[in-house]
């Protein structure tokens, strides 16, 4: 039975042949067509769910309202990370990440000086909120204290040939010494945040003084 189907299916072709590769070909393309889509969605649903607590991780918005014009933004002011688990029993952590020269950092290493990306000032509950394994250090106190860094493992590895650095120091921004605290493994790429370089929030200079009208902050609960 299937030899004479397939004998009917090569007669038609051979019939007709432009016809039948048109045909083929217009299959093939729609069948490639449809699996890149399928494979986009796919990759663009999988975003941040490494987060074992994704599905209750939310990013506070800023409207703000002044002289009749409006701004919503996603940066908020320093208090409000605090204030937010301080008023609301249901907010169990708060986290508040920064920017600093849009992510940029120079490190310096002997005479070289290399500029990074990547480059973060956070809250120690950062580990609490989202899931960054740590290949060495605590991650409930590698932020707690100032001028306090936690490394991503590729950049250990490309500064220090290894993972075993608690202890040892980078110098930022030409002037800054930061003692390693931690590594973290590698972010993965489907992710909203990449973080190579997690400088502790409690410098002065970087957690806004308590101020509310300083907006740069990204508070995450």
């Amino acid at each position: 039975m299937l030899r004479s189907y397939f004998r009917v299916a090569l007669h038609n072709l051979r019939k007709d042949w432009s016809f039948s590769i048109l045909n083929i070909f217009g299959l093939a393309i729609g069948l490639a067509v449809c699996l890149l889509i399928s494979l986009f969605v796919l990759d663009e649903f999988s975003y941040d769910r490494y987060n074992e607590k994704a599905d209750r991780i939310y990013r506070v918005v800023s409207n703000i309202h002044l002289n009749g014009n409006g701004i919503t933004s996603n940066f908020g002011p320093a208090p409000m990370g605090p204030a937010l688990v301080m008023d609301y029993p249901q907010i169990e952590k708060a986290v508040r990440i920064r920017y600093q020269d849009r992510g940029e950092m120079r490190v310096r290493m002997g005479a070289e000086k290399i500029m990074e990306s990547n480059a973060v000032f956070a809250d120690s509950t950062l580990f609490d909120v989202f899931s960054l394994p740590m290949i060495a250090g605590n991650p409930h106190t590698a932020l707690v204290e100032p001028y306090t860094m936690v490394i991503s493992e590729h950049i250990a590895k490309k500064y220090f040939s290894g993972t075993d650095i608690l202890g040892k120091t980078l110098v930022a921004d030409d002037t800054t010494t930061y003692k390693i605290t931690g590594v973290i493994k590698d972010m993965p790429a489907q992710s909203h945040f990449h973080f190579d370089f997690i400088r502790s929030m409690s410098e002065k200079k970087f957690n806004g003084g308590g101020r509310w009208v300083n907006f740069f902050l990204l508070p995450t609960c």
